[in-house]
C-alpha cells in the first residue's frame, strides 16, 4: 500500500439521508485512528429506524468520539455507540457534559412511555443504568485548547489533535478542529453567528482549513429583508400584547433546553423594562432542570447577562402533574412548555386543545417546526380550517391565533455562505440540511467559489477528501 493511501483521509456520511435527522459522521484516518462527529436520534422516527447507521462500523473500531452539543439529533445515539465502541474516548464541551445526562436519562423515559403506548418492541434502545455507565467514560475539554485522542491537553508530536471552538447555538456547543499531520479539517456542528439573549455568537477559526464540514439547515430560507433581532423582540412583545388585551393566553412551544432558556430571560426583561405586564409564565419541569445548569455554569461559560440567575431572578411557576390535569389558560399568563414541535402527548401538544378554538389565545412558535410535525402542520393550516395534532382529540378547529417568530438558534444562509467564502477551504463537505437546502449551497459556492470542491456525502458511501 502506497503513503499516500494509507495517509488518506475518508469520510462516511451515517446519517441515513441527506436531512435534517440522527446527524453523525465517520472520519477515518487510517492508522492514526478513526473518529466519529455526533451520534444523533431523528426527532421523528421512532425504534431502529431513528438511529444513524452505526451498523457500518466494525465492533470496537472507533477510537474517538466528538460531541458537537447537548441536542438530541446530536446526542441521541451516543450511548448505543458507545456500547458497540467500548475502547473509545469520548470528548465535549463542559456544558455539552452537564446537559447531555439529563436529556438522555429523560430519552429513556419518553422511550418507555412509547414503549407502553406504541408497542415499540425494541424500546428503550438504552436504560437508565447504563447511561449511569457510560456517562462515567465522557471527558469534558476546554475551549481553544489542543487535545490529543487519548484526552491530554496541549499534545506534543501527535499525529491527530483536536479542539473546540463555541459555535454560539446553544450553551456549549462547538466546532470542532481536527489536525492530521499538516491539515486541518473543522466541523462547524450546528453554529449561529449572531448573538442571542443569553448565547453569544460564533468565534471560529477563518484561517488555514483544508476541509470544512458545515451545516446547512437554513440554505432554503433566505433572510427577511430589513430583519432584526431586536425588531423580533418587539414583534413578538406587540403579539403578547394583544393577546393578553383580548383576555387570552399564549402557548409558545420550546426545547426545553436552549429555546426555554433564551425566552425565559427575554420575557423577564420584556416585563423588567415594563414592556410586558409581570404576569406568570410557566415552564416544563425538564426545562427547569436545564435552566439550573444554565445558572451553574454561568460564570465559567462565554454568555450575555452572566450574572442573571434564571432560577433565582425570575418569577417562573413549573407546570408539574397536578397543574397539568387541571390546565386551562388564564389571562395573561404565558405558557414555555416542550416539546417544541408539539410531538403528540407533549404537554405543548395536550395544552394546543385549550387553545385551538378560542380566538381570545395565542399559539407562538419561536424556533425551527419539522413540516411533518404538529407543529408544523398547524402553522401550515389556515384560520378556520381544522388540523388534528393528536389521534386522541381528533380534528380542531384553528381559530386562535397563530405566529411564528423565528429566534433561530442556526446561522443565516448568507451568515454561513460568507463565513464558507472567508476560510476558502480546498472541500467543502455540505452536512445537516434538507435537499433544498444543500442544493442552495452547492450552487451558491459554484458561483462564488468556482475552484472549491463542493462535496455532499451520500448516505453510508465512504467517500475520500
Amino acid at each position: 500500500m502506497s503513503f499516500y493511501r494509507i495517509c488518506a483521509m475518508t469520510l462516511t456520511n451515517l446519517t441515513r439521508a441527506n436531512e435534517i435527522g440522527a446527524n453523525s459522521y465517520l472520519l477515518d484516518f487510517g492508522p492514526d485512528g478513526r473518529v466519529v462527529l455526533d451520534a444523533g436520534m431523528h426527532p421523528r422516527a421512532e425504534g431502529i429506524g431513528g438511529l444513524p447507521q452505526l451498523e457500518k462500523l466494525k465492533f470496537d473500531s472507533v477510537q474517538t468520539i466528538l460531541v458537537s452539543h447537548a441536542h438530541h439529533d446530536h446526542t441521541g445515539a451516543l450511548p448505543l455507540l458507545m456500547r458497540d465502541h467500548p475502547g473509545a474516548r469520548v470528548f465535549m464541551s463542559e456544558p455539552t457534559y452537564f446537559l447531555s445526562e439529563p436529556l438522555l436519562h429523560n430519552s429513556v423515559q419518553v422511550m418507555l412511555k412509547q414503549k407502553a403506548e406504541k408497542g415499540i418492541a425494541e424500546y428503550p434502545l438504552f436504560t437508565h443504568r447504563e447511561l449511569d455507565q457510560v456517562v462515567k467514560v465522557w471527558q469534558a475539554c476546554g475551549l481553544e485548547r489542543s487535545w490529543s485522542p487519548n484526552g491530554y491537553p496541549d499534545p506534543e508530536n501527535e499525529p491527530l489533535t483536536f479542539s473546540f471552538h463555541d459555535a454560539g447555538h446553544i450553551l456549549g456547543s462547538t466546532g470542532t478542529v481536527l489536525r492530521h499531520r499538516g491539515r486541518t479539517i473543522f466541523y462547524t456542528g450546528d453554529v449561529n453567528f449572531t448573538d442571542q439573549t443569553l448565547v453569544r455568537g460564533a468565534e471560529f477559526p477563518r484561517e488555514g482549513i483544508d476541509v470544512l464540514i458545515t451545516e446547512t439547515t437554513r440554505g432554503s430560507q433566505p433572510r427577511p429583508e430589513n430583519f432584526s433581532r431586536d425588531g423580533l423582540v418587539e414583534q413578538l412583545a406587540e403579539a403578547l400584547e394583544q393577546t393578553f388585551a383580548k383576555g387570552g393566553a399564549a402557548l409558545m412551544p420550546v426545547f426545553a433546553m436552549g429555546k426555554t432558556q433564551e425566552l425565559l430571560a427575554q420575557l423577564h426583561f420584556l416585563q423588567k423594562s415594563r414592556r410586558l405586564p409581570e404576569t406568570p409564565i410557566y415552564i416544563g419541569g425538564l426545562g427547569r432542570s436545564f435552566c439550573e445548569i444554565y445558572d451553574r455554569l454561568a460564570a465559567r461559560t462565554r454568555r450575555n447577562h452572566s450574572k442573571l440567575r434564571l432560577l433565582d431572578d425570575i418569577e417562573y411557576q413549573v407546570m408539574d402533574g397536578r397543574r397539568a390535569r387541571d390546565f386551562s389558560p388564564k389571562r395573561g399568563h404565558i405558557y414555555l412548555i416542550s416539546s417544541g414541535m408539539m410531538t403528540e402527548n407533549t404537554l405543548s401538544n395536550v395544552f394546543a386543545q385549550e387553545f385551538l378554538a378560542h380566538e381570545r389565545h395565542a399559539i407562538f412558535f419561536v424556533g425551527y417546526c419539522d413540516p411533518a410535525s404538529p407543529a408544523g402542520r398547524l402553522r401550515a393550516t389556515k384560520p378556520g380550517d381544522s388540523v388534528t395534532l393528536n389521534a386522541t382529540y381528533g380534528p380542531q378547529p384553528v381559530r386562535c391565533r397563530v405566529e411564528h417568530f423565528d429566534f433561530t438558534a442556526h446561522a443565516q444562509r448568507e451568515d454561513l455562505l460568507r463565513y464558507i467564502l472567508e476560510v476558502k477551504p480546498r472541500v467543502c463537505v455540505l452536512v445537516h440540511g434538507d435537499p433544498p437546502a444543500l442544493a442552495w449551497f452547492q450552487q451558491e459556492l459554484a458561483a462564488q467559489a468556482p475552484g472549491m470542491k463542493v462535496v455532499i456525502p451520500a448516505s453510508g458511501v465512504e467517500i475520500e477528501l
